[in-house]
């Protein structure tokens, strides 16, 4: 039992504590108290009075209501678990690739980096929202924004060249459909990229002399040497993709809780108490799955 609380102190593990403090603080004085108001309510049935809100004790009413009453909500939720696997594992996919192109050494890699990175600045689902569709027409005009204009521009340029070679309508909607997904998961993987980034710079050099050394492939060399040890990484980037897929005000679900915020705020709560376990048990599913093969360099 020494030995145990002794590793739980050493020096790293401190300054890990020490940053993960100005959190730990933030959930007891911000978070608490709306996370077990919340639980409460989702608890209760609340009715608008003129003296305020009468709340009823249901107990877990509402929660078997969006089990068994709402066929939307689960209609939806299981939409958005099948969806999930698709594309976190395009995500890590295609951050991993761009990550191993950018860490080359070649000329304006730096300027790349940044422009992928930006969606991360500009906080990409407010930026994305602005770009999405609703009744078959933008929310904003070509005029209001340089860039939707551009973009709306390349995109019928590319139509209108595709309509030249004869091709059918149905065609042009796939590739329409495949090059905005494309571009959505751009806008989706900026934390990811940096992240690989890292970990293929915390990789020893003379591991990959020695596999040039004894004469190995670029591709055994990255089986042998650079995924395994990507590992952790893979993990992080698999676990933060989740999160932030699960949280993404795009996300059908997280869309459905908040107009039922409006009608129906107990029922509202009792689904955001469901998701919220959901998540953290796929989370914590797919940490205690990858971990058991993830490589660590001491």
């Amino acid at each position: 039992m020494k030995n145990k609380r002794k590793r739980r102190f050493t020096k790293q593990n401190n300054i890990g504590y020490l940053f993960v403090l100005p959190f730990i603080i933030g959930f007891i004085f911000l978070f608490m108290k709306p996370m077990i108001s919340s639980l409460i309510y989702s608890l209760h049935e609340i009715k608008m009075s003129p003296d305020g809100f009468d709340m009823t004790y249901v107990g877990l009413e509402n929660y078997r209501y969006a089990l068994f009453g709402d066929a939307k909500f689960v209609k939806t939720l299981i939409s958005v678990l099948s969806n999930t696997i698709f594309k976190i594992c395009t995500m890590l996919f295609l951050s991993m690739f761009i990550a191993i192109l950018l860490n080359q050494k070649f000329y304006g890699r730096v300027f790349f980096r940044v422009i992928l990175f930006l969606p991360v600045i500009f906080s990409a689902d407010q930026v994305m929202s602005m770009f999405s569709v609703s009744e078959g027409a933008s929310q904003i005009t070509e005029g209001e924004n340089a860039f939707v204009s551009m973009t709306m521009g390349a995109t019928g340029l590319v139509k209108e060249l595709i309509y030249s070679f004869g091709a059918f309508s149905s065609v042009i909607e796939r590739f329409t459909k495949y090059a905005s997904g494309v571009f959505d998961l751009l806008w989706d993987i900026g934390i990811q990229i940096i992240l690989f980034i890292i970990g293929l710079q915390a990789i020893p050099s003379h591991l990959y002399e020695v596999c040039e050394m004894e004469g190995a492939t670029k591709w055994e060399t990255f089986w042998k040497i650079t995924f395994p040890l990507l590992s952790p990484t893979i993990l992080l980037c698999l676990i933060y993709s989740v999160i932030t897929y699960f949280n993404s005000s795009l996300n059908p679900i997280v869309t459905m809780i908040n107009s039922n915020m409006q009608a129906s705020i107990h029922y509202a709560f009792a689904q955001t108490w469901f998701y919220s376990l959901m998540t953290l048990v796929l989370v914590l599913g797919i940490y205690l799955i990858v971990s058991r093969k993830a490589i660590y360099l001491d």
